[in-house]
């Protein structure tokens, strides 16, 4: 009799092991799925960030280009915004990005510039040159309004993150 008692015990221990085993996996592929899903989840949450602050460099250069052309000249607000809002190009996009964004800025100022240049003049060669330069600087602007889409939409697709 004794050695039943003893073999029910060590069939209840060894049951009761790979019980608790089993357990113990469930419960591991539970904290390894829910791992895959917060990581998951802040993958996703990066590229909610990423695209958020890239859609609001291209919101903030939409802005400026339609304010300049709209008053015909870029205020020193607007170029102030611009600046602030453009600040972290660099490091969202690529070179290509960043020196169109500069192209954008350096025209601009120089739009400014050409005006002020030409404003207190006379009617003159001088003065006629002066505009006609303001106004092929102000093509330009306009179009890049229009190429606006084309030259951020590849940083812009959420196709692209599937």
């Amino acid at each position: 009799m004794v050695v039943n008692i003893l073999s029910y015990s060590t069939v209840y221990e060894k049951m009761s092991l790979i019980y608790l085993s089993g357990i113990t996996a469930f419960l591991a592929a539970i904290v390894a799925w829910t791992g895959y899903q917060q990581h998951k989840l802040s993958k996703d949450k990066f590229k909610l960030d990423l695209f958020e602050k890239r859609f609001a460099v291209y919101k903030g250069i939409r802005r400026f280009l339609s304010h300049t052309l709209q008053n015909g000249l870029p205020s020193k607000d607007t170029l102030m915004e611009l600046a602030i809002t453009t600040q972290d190009a660099a490091f969202l996009f690529g070179p290509k990005v960043s020196n169109y964004i500069e192209s954008i800025r350096t025209r601009a100022l120089m739009m400014k510039t050409v005006h002020e240049k030409y404003k207190d003049l006379s009617p003159c060669d001088e003065k006629s040159r002066l505009i006609d330069k303001e106004q092929k600087i102000f093509e330009d602007l306009s179009n890049d309004l229009l190429t606006l889409n084309h030259v951020f939409m590849p940083y812009l697709k959420f196709s692209k993150w599937k």
